[in-house]
Order: structure tokens, then sequence, then C-alpha cells
């Protein structure tokens, strides 16, 4: 599948997800803006960066950043990275200094899978 779909459908599968937890999503109207998307949660808007890895494996490794540095605090507030060979996603918080996640169901990163409640 071209990256261009793999990304577009993540961003479409985060979008029903959220609304499934009873959260609204919104869109920039722009592709150049640093966020893919704005989720309204209890805690206030959230603007969120979503990845898609299509390699298969336990532990996957993913790059989050843009332009070779990583996404300001200012400009994202979370990652949603979809892994289609996991089938969910892993909702990590930014926090303005990495540059890649290694992923898995079962390291540090497992209480992120679809845990939509730390939006």
């Amino acid at each position: 599948m071209d990256t261009n779909i793999q990304g577009c459908l993540a961003e479409y599968k985060f979008a029903t997800m959220c609304m499934e937890f009873n959260l609204r999503v919104s869109f920039p109207l722009l592709d150049s803006s640093p966020y893919d998307c704005i989720v309204d949660t209890k805690k206030g808007l959230k603007k969120v960066q979503i990845k898609s890895v299509a390699i298969d494996g336990e532990i996957i490794k993913c790059d989050i950043r843009q332009n070779y540095k990583p996404y300001s605090k200012n400009d994202v507030d979370f990652f949603a990275i979809w892994i289609k060979s996991h089938d969910g996603f892993y909702i990590v918080e930014n926090c303005g200094k990495k540059r890649y996640v290694c992923l898995s169901k079962k390291n540090k990163y497992s209480k992120y899978f679809n845990n939509f409640a730390l939006l």
C-alpha cells in the first residue's frame, strides 16, 4: 500500500476510534500543520500527530521527529502511532525530546496501547 494512503487510513482510524470513546476530533484545513488533528477531551484540546507503521514484529521502532528534529511540545501534545501488525494505536505523550520510540505490547509502552484515556 502507498505510504500516503496508509497515513490517511491511520488518520481516519484514529478519528473513528476517538468518536467511539466519545471524543470530538477536528482536522486542520492545511496539510502543513505540525499536528494531524485536535482532540477535544475533558482535559482540554490536545494536538495529535498520527504516525503509521506497517512493519511486522513484536517490537517496532517508530520515528517521531519532523525534519530530523523532535516535535516541539508547543506543536504536538501526543502521538497516536498505528501499528498495523498490532492492530491498534499507541497513545504517547510528546516530551519534546524523543526522536523515536520502540513500541511493543510487552515493554513499558504496553500501557499506552489503545489507551485513549491518556488524551
